[in-house]
């Protein structure tokens, strides 16, 4: 039992520095959610890749004509007319043009790509095109659906002089009753809150910007030239400049979901697939934490029910590590939905099952994160938006991505 206790101190003190930091990030977007003054306001390019339809497509994409900042242009970018993402896009910009917006909109046809993954493909076909009068790059997400501030806080991180880009994260809102979506949205809502006021944020590609000199003074067109995810090598390219990625509480956006068990696993995996080949010691990080606690609550309440059933003193000192854990992922579980249901209040009644999927289920959900990443150590091959990917000798730029279409 001596080792068990040493284990357990170890575990313990781990969950409380998480508690820490999980009560630091609900402090630091409470006090940040809300809109800024719109004191930066440079000229903006909005780069939204697209690539067949999503749930709420077109509720998405015309929040991005409704923006309250002042001067900014929207480059929708395609890999082919065939796409059926095309020719939605061409109604909505029409749309929006009898609506007499006055954001100026196109549509770039960027072509197959040959030695990164297609939306990598698709942005940098964009970003080549664009003039040095563009000051920012803003790259959004068609499963996003943002409010009509968020490109005036996106951008707004970007004045600082420590600044490499600026970021914000989804909230998955279920859109159908199955439980996969609602695990779905409870699963992510734990590493929506890993953001927050430290050296340690990524940007996330469906919510991030930089400014037009750094994105060419680091790089970022060599950067993405063999990169299978857009936001892990930006963030990667920020940081090798002694920069900062800066979260901006105000830029969590609604990501309208339904997805089957089968398809959140397989989310999962690329999820961490592609945190592996971009981010291997994040990668291993998510190993280690998530190996600890799984092993910590459940070996805990496996030897504390062994302790009780023999009728074992120990058994009340065994089960302080279970509990205890479990304890501190409900406070956890109850600061995020709080913050949420303040960002998202619009959403609070589709969100009240996955919260308490998030409060009382995360042993549950720490054993299928796990698995997922394991599962993603076995794998070099992925499927994202029907293009398969298999990733030879992985790192920061892999040296050859082989590309499929199924």
């Amino acid at each position: 039992m001596v080792y068990y206790y040493i284990f357990a101190v170890i575990a313990l003190l781990t969950q409380l520095l998480f508690l820490v930091s999980s009560y630091r990030h609900l402090r630091f977007v409470i006090r940040k959610y809300r809109p800024r003054k719109p004191v930066y306001q440079p000229i903006a390019a909005v780069i939204c890749p697209c690539k067949g339809i999503d749930t709420t497509f077109d509720r998405n994409l015309t929040s991005l004509f409704a923006q309250d900042y002042p001067d900014y242009e929207i480059h929708f970018v395609v890999e082919s007319t065939d796409d059926p993402a095309y020719a939605r896009l061409t109604d909505i910009i029409a749309q929006q043009q009898r609506a007499n917006s006055k954001i100026k909109a196109q549509i770039t046809v960027a072509g197959r790509a040959k030695t990164s993954a297609q939306k990598v493909h698709n942005l940098l076909t964009v970003c080549k095109k664009l003039p040095d009068d563009i000051k920012i790059f803003a790259f959004i997400d068609s499963d996003a659906c943002l409010k009509s501030h968020f490109l005036t806080s996106l951008i707004y991180p970007l004045r600082r002089a420590d600044a490499g880009a600026s970021t914000g994260y989804r909230w998955f809102v279920p859109t159908d009753g199955r439980l996969s979506s609602k695990t779905l949205s409870a699963l992510n809502a734990f590493f929506a809150s890993m953001l927050g006021p430290h050296r340690w944020n990524s940007a996330w590609g469906g919510a991030m910007a930089i400014r037009h000199d750094l994105f060419d003074k680091i790089e970022m067109p060599k950067v993405w030239q063999n990169a299978l995810t857009d936001d892990y090598t930006l963030s990667y390219a920020v940081k090798r400049a002694g920069l900062r990625v800066l979260f901006a509480p105000a830029c969590f956006v609604a990501s309208y979901e339904q997805i089957s068990w089968t398809d959140l696993f397989l989310f999962a995996r690329r999820q961490f697939f592609i945190t592996k080949v971009h981010a291997r010691r994040l990668w291993q990080m998510a190993l280690l934490g998530f190996g600890c606690y799984v092993t910590a609550f459940w070996l805990g309440l496996v030897v504390s029910l062994y302790l009780m059933a023999i009728g074992s003193s120990q058994a009340t000192y065994a089960a302080i590590l279970p509990t205890t854990i479990m304890a501190i992922s409900i406070i956890r579980a109850l600061m995020r939905q709080a913050m949420i249901g303040k960002i998202l209040a619009e959403d609070r009644n589709g969100l009240i099952t996955p919260a308490i999927i998030d409060i009382f289920l995360q042993p549950l959900l720490a054993v299928f994160t796990l698995v997922t990443i394991l599962a993603s150590a076995t794998t070099r091959t992925i499927t994202w938006r029907n293009i398969k990917y298999t990733v030879h000798a992985p790192d920061h730029a892999p040296d050859k991505i082989e590309i499929s279409r199924l």
